[in-house]
């Protein structure tokens, strides 16, 4: 794996645990995944609570969920780097994207 390579499954690691932990998504998907965990939402849609079950506190943070993100990335990179690389630049660009829109 090349250091670009590696940058661009870190900054697609981060995105994809963002969208999972944090965001809505098109049509609420994120949402309603993080709902079936158990986690509750407060009236503008963040995290207001999580039970202590493993799936609703693996998907209550970056942190923990950027783990499992990484792990998929890293297996996905072992078994078809060209296809995972191409794939992992699109969640890139977008996290350069919303980086550039909040510095701007």
């Amino acid at each position: 794996m090349t250091t670009l390579e590696f940058a661009i499954l870190a900054l697609a690691t981060w995105r994809v645990a963002a969208l999972f932990s944090k965001e809505a998504g098109p049509f609420d998907v994120f949402k309603r995944i993080r709902e079936k965990a158990g986690i509750t939402h407060d009236e503008n849609d963040d995290v207001f609570m999580v039970p202590h079950k493993f799936f609703a506190e693996l998907l209550s943070c970056v942190w923990c969920t950027s783990i499992w993100v990484g792990a998929f990335w890293v297996c996905f990179f072992a078994i078809t780097p060209q296809i995972c690389t191409i794939t992992a630049t699109i969640f890139s660009l977008s996290t350069l994207a919303i980086l550039l829109d909040r510095i701007s």
